[in-house]
């Protein structure tokens, strides 16, 4: 049975995918029924509620709202996912040489992570935003920077139970080298579990972004991101708050399917579930 159709047969995978049509479906709708325009302004209509034509209401500058929901939310998951895509590659690489090398190698990428590990997300946020300034490149890398000690250790830990493994050992015996081990050994068994485990960060990583946006630190105007969007809502919290309100359902409810899909994800990869639905 292939991992979609596991996934399936948990609630969480079909409330995930059913959540994530939603999310899909409703903004398709939207631009093809509605004039939807993320740019044009209307001082006119600042801070307008909901209506016919503006579904979410309008902005300090009378742009859509709708509009640059769809947008914003575009980037945050672009920023999400780029950040832990670098996470996990660095973390597959550096802890999984950690684990499989030992020695001074362990020792320094260990360092690394408690070092990482010791920073606020707030602290490191701040620390990158000085060394290159608030943007979206300093959001990846503070995203990234979060996710990756638990990525180190858990490759690690990877890398040390696949290193005294028997079939390993007797690999090693018949005269694999190093690149057959990681191309047939190493990075096979790496892969679900890190998957998966990189899959249950993506929902705190979109709350993350739009935390450290909205304050300031992260995505920076013109660029769109839900966090840019809450620090836009806060301008005028009383008089137009159909546009925090909405663009917070709409992180919860990313959030929230990413984090059923990721634990769908978890159990479909699962060795024991699949040992037990076969």
């Amino acid at each position: 049975m292939s991992v979609p159709a596991r996934m399936g047969r948990s609630w969480a995978g079909r409330a995930g995918v059913l959540l994530a049509a939603s999310l899909a479906v409703l903004p398709a709708l939207a631009a093809a029924l509605l004039p939807l325009d993320l740019s044009a302004m209307d001082l006119g209509r600042s801070w307008a509620g909901p209506s016919a034509a503006h579904p979410l209401g309008c902005d300090g500058l009378g742009r859509d709202v709708a509009a640059r929901l769809i947008a914003g939310t575009g980037t945050s998951l672009a920023i999400a996912g780029t950040a832990l895509a670098l996470a996990v590659g660095l973390g597959a690489l550096l802890g999984g040489a950690a684990g499989w090398i030992g020695g001074r190698v362990e020792a320094a990428v260990l360092r690394v992570a408690d070092l990482l590990h010791g920073f606020p997300e707030l602290s490191l946020a701040i620390v990158v935003s000085a060394l290159l300034g608030p943007g979206t490149a300093a959001m990846v890398l503070t995203l990234a920077a979060a996710a990756l000690p638990p990525q180190l250790r858990w490759c690690r830990a990877l890398a040390l139970s696949h290193r005294t493994a028997e079939h390993v050992a007797a690999v090693q015996a018949l005269g694999a080298g190093p690149i057959h081990m990681l191309r047939h050994h190493l990075l096979p068994a790496f892969a679900a579990p890190v998957a998966a485990r990189a899959a249950l960060t993506a929902g705190p990583a979109i709350v993350t972004e739009a935390t450290l946006s909205g304050l300031g630190l992260g995505v920076q105007e013109p660029d769109l991101s839900l966090g840019t969007l809450i620090r836009d809502g806060l301008a005028d919290l009383h008089g137009g708050p159909h546009l925090i309100v909405s663009t917070t359902l709409a992180v919860a409810a990313v959030a929230v399917t990413l984090s059923l899909l990721a634990d769908a994800l978890r159990q479909a990869l699962d060795p024991r579930t699949m040992a037990v639905k076969r």
